[in-house]
C-alpha cells in the first residue's frame, strides 16, 4: 500500500512540475527594459527574433513566443519598452532557461545584452479568456 501511495505522490508531483495545464494556459514572463544609448529599437527586434528562433529550435515542442511592447500612450522612462515572453508550460520555460546557459544560448543572450538593459521581470500564469 505504501508503494502505491508513493507512486501516486510521484505521479502527482511529476505532473505538477512538468507543466501540465489547461490547453490555453501559458507561462508569461514580462521584462521591463531600456534601449542603450546609441542603439536602435530595430536592432532589438532583430536580436529578439534570433532569441525566439534559438529557443524554439532548442526547446522540445517549441511554441515559445515573444512580443516587444513600446508605449503609444502614457509615460515610460526614455527609451523604455517591455518584452513579453510566452511559454506553453513551466517545463518549457525551465528548458529554455537551461538552453540559454549553453555556449550558443549565451551568444544569443549576449547579442541582446549589448542593446538593452532590463531592470525588472515578473513571471505569471495566464489563461486566455473566451
Amino acid at each position: 500500500m505504501r508503494s502505491i501511495l508513493s507512486s501516486l505522490a510521484f505521479v502527482f508531483l511529476t505532473i505538477s512540475f512538468t507543466g501540465w495545464s489547461m490547453p490555453d494556459d501559458r507561462v508569461v514572463e514580462i521584462w521591463e527594459c531600456t534601449v542603450k544609448e546609441g542603439k536602435m529599437m530595430e536592432a532589438v527586434h532583430e536580436a529578439n527574433s534570433a532569441w525566439v528562433q534559438f529557443m524554439n529550435a532548442n526547446v522540445e515542442g517549441g511554441d515559445i513566443r515573444s512580443y516587444v511592447l513600446t508605449p503609444k500612450v502614457g509615460e515610460r522612462e526614455p527609451r523604455g519598452f517591455m518584452f513579453i515572453d510566452s511559454y506553453p508550460s513551466l517545463a518549457s520555460w525551465a528548458a529554455g532557461d537551461a538552453a540559454i546557459e549553453t555556449d550558443a544560448g549565451k551568444a544569443v543572450q549576449a547579442a541582446l545584452n549589448e542593446l538593452l538593459d532590463c531592470s525588472e521581470n515578473e513571471m505569471h500564469m495566464s489563461r486566455q479568456s473566451e
